[in-house]
């Protein structure tokens, strides 16, 4: 089978390269493995609040405790997965498309669907219903500048192994984008230099089995998994969600999901014992979180 895709290998020499230079997996991938998580059985099931119906990103924070956006308003929800309520409500921005977040050295990182980041801590925000008591803020904000005219983004994390944020597209075009083919870019934000890190190409689901809408992927949430450094790239439009092995370019698993139960699944983030958490947009149902042990 043919790699499905374009994977920079991330050992200290990679670092050196240029962004303008890549390497193709091109072994025969492995028998694929079931995935490491039943997702039919989660440990816990959260139903959100209204205001996270349109939950759009989640991220780990410490130990119970989780932070969540959704994609209209400025605010940052924090959640804490023992009890299953949201505990504190921060005003941090005003209303737009934001689509994901991390949480590195004390500070989130939060993606707006056009690349912009917005980084602060914790202290910087706003106590939600505290509008009168503001207090002066200092909130960065830049633009990634990825390859491709244009990108709606989507999925975003953190990779504390090479220290690089991996930025997942739901849509590139113009450029080199073409319409079957999906990026993850890599940035180093140590260096300001991003580049094509993972590309995800519509023909490897169809050399899977997958057909017509089903080969379809439009990556919506991406995480690396703390044990296995495998990344895990969710689909909200195809219903899927893969894993990657980061060594040898390859699928490891890939899992359909039920539209009925993750109706419009855009998060995934993972506690340091590899629980793995999802996220779903509420339709028809609430917002919704699950947490599912490995097998």
């Amino acid at each position: 089978m043919r790699s499905i895709f374009v994977f920079l290998l991330m050992a200290a020499a990679g670092a050196c390269q240029s962004k303008k230079q890549e390497q193709t997996a091109s072994a025969s991938a492995p028998a694929l493995s079931p995935l490491a998580y039943d997702l039919a059985h989660p440990s816990r099931t959260f139903p959100l609040p209204a205001s996270l119906k349109e939950i759009s990103g989640i991220t780990y924070v410490k130990d119970g405790q989780l932070a969540c956006i959704n994609d209209e308003d400025g605010d940052l929800f924090l959640f804490d997965y023992k009890s299953g309520k949201v505990t504190d409500r921060r005003m941090w921005g005003t209303p737009g498309d934001y689509e994901d977040l991390a949480y590195v050295d004390n500070t989130f990182y939060i993606m707006r669907s056009d690349g912009k980041l917005f980084v602060f801590p914790l202290s910087e925000t706003i106590q939600a219903g505290d509008e009168d008591h503001k207090t002066t803020r200092s909130i960065r904000s830049f633009g990634l500048v990825l390859p491709g005219d244009k990108n709606e983004l989507e999925g975003f994390c953190f990779d504390p192994k090479t220290k690089w944020f991996f930025v997942a597209a739901k849509n590139t075009k113009g450029g080199s984008g073409k319409p079957d083919t999906r990026y993850v870019y890599f940035y180093d934000r140590a260096r300001n230099l991003s580049w094509k890190g993972i590309v995800l190409r519509k023909q490897s689901f169809e050399e899977l089995g997958f057909t017509g809408k089903d080969a379809t992927f439009n990556p919506s949430g991406i995480a690396v998994h703390p044990l296995t450094k495998h990344v895990y790239i969710l689909a909200s439009n195809g219903h899927k969600l893969i894993v990657l092995d980061r060594k040898g370019g390859q699928f490891v698993s890939v899992e359909k999901l039920d539209p009925k139960v993750f109706e419009q699944p855009e998060g995934i983030c993972f506690a340091p014992d590899g629980t793995l958490f999802l996220s779903s947009e509420g339709k028809k149902n609430p917002g919704m979180i699950w947490a599912f042990k490995p097998r």
